[in-house]
């Protein structure tokens, strides 16, 4: 077996919940070392009842793997585990992370991240508020995370996508499970530009279940969580929760008194949470973060790729900068809202970049 395949043998294994696999990970390094481990081995380290010390010596039914594996293939999609180079670093780093992900597309360079959230019947207030807000995020080089529901998430995606920097979908089901149907499409694009991605193994049904517990990934993979439109009792209010067990910078968007929509955010605001209007709102509150994230070298400070030089001749587009310094278009959006961030550049009319004046 490859190693995609040893997680997925390591996830089917029955009875053992992810945090027990988490912490027998921790002491014996690697998938193949604790499926092979002596089972005396594995009852000295006391994380296992007797029953599942039984359980994982005797491994997952080979016939289930074997149909996990090609579904999770068929599917276009990988698995990652939590000691692979290639897993989230913000999500390894929560209290209660997923020992493996299954994804389509790559979380690869995904950081500064920034999850939007909220209701799955949002008013046309709160979906063009997220839209827009999405797309300002991606626009400025920022990751956008959220889980692909109908509503917001939905909302939220579309306009990642049309910003032009990666976004997430994190999933509830299994990665070769469209829900909601109506969205497979979306899942499809968001793959190409970023990744779909889900703790559940292949074939996994969109039991009610799974929804808060994947919330924790969401907020995991981000660096902050904005709720837009929530009702008390909601998924995005059970994100909110997790994001405060995480340490991440919480902030909501308000809405009108009389929309029951309003009753989520506005209780969080209430509680702490930061009041954010637009895109804008949302990066100076990360902006320590981002700017740690977006730092193109080691050296704080240092104008990256000539980009201010190029400026100062006259303000430009992000397209006008890459081209001008043959950069690509994400690693360019990247580097100009470092500079915005630094106080270094100002936005002007029309997305255009323009050189701040050192006098102010």
């Amino acid at each position: 077996m490859d190693r995609a395949e040893v997680w997925v043998a390591l996830d089917l294994v029955p009875g053992i919940g992810h945090s027990r696999v988490v912490r027998l990970l921790e002491i014996f390094g690697s998938p193949e070392a604790l499926l092979s481990a002596p089972k005396e081995a594995v009852r000295e380290t006391g994380v296992l009842t007797a029953a599942q010390v039984n359980s994982l010596s005797r491994g997952p039914e080979p016939e289930g793997v074997r149909k996990a594996v090609a579904a999770m293939k068929a599917a276009g999609a990988h698995a990652v585990g939590i000691t692979d180079p290639g897993f989230p670093g913000l999500l390894r780093e929560t209290g209660d992370p997923p020992f493996v992900l299954y994804l389509r597309g790559s979380l690869e360079e995904i950081e500064p991240a920034v999850a939007i959230v909220g209701t799955r019947s949002p008013s046309r207030y709160g979906r063009e508020t997220a839209m827009s807000m999405a797309r300002s995020m991606s626009a400025a080089g920022i990751t956008v995370v959220s889980g692909l529901a109908r509503g917001i998430d939905t909302a939220v995606h579309t306009g990642a996508l049309e910003g032009g920097t990666n976004t997430v979908a994190v999933l509830g089901t299994g990665i070769d499970v469209a829900y909601p149907p109506e969205n497979a499409a979306l899942a499809d694009r968001i793959a190409l530009r970023g990744a779909v991605v889900t703790e559940y193994p292949p074939g996994t049904p969109p039991d009610p279940g799974n929804f808060p517990r994947r919330n924790r990934i969401i907020s995991g993979l981000s660096a902050g969580v904005v709720v837009v439109e929530a009702a008390m009792k909601s998924g995005a209010l059970i994100t909110a929760r997790f994001a405060g067990e995480q340490g991440r910078t919480l902030m909501a968007v308000p809405g009108m008194v009389t929309n029951v929509r309003s009753l989520g955010p506005h209780h969080l605001i209430r509680q702490g949470a930061v009041l954010v209007r637009n895109a804008d709102d949302v990066l100076m509150e990360i902006a320590p973060q981002v700017k740690s994230a977006l730092r193109v070298d080691g050296h704080e400070g240092r104008e990256p790729d000539g980009i201010l030089d190029l400026i100062e001749g006259g303000p430009l587009s992000i397209e006008d900068i890459a081209r001008e310094l043959d950069l690509d278009i994400i690693e360019t959006t990247k580097r100009v809202s470092m500079l915005e961030l630094t106080g270094k550049v100002r936005r002007i009319e029309g997305s255009r970049f323009a050189a701040r004046s050192t006098n102010g």
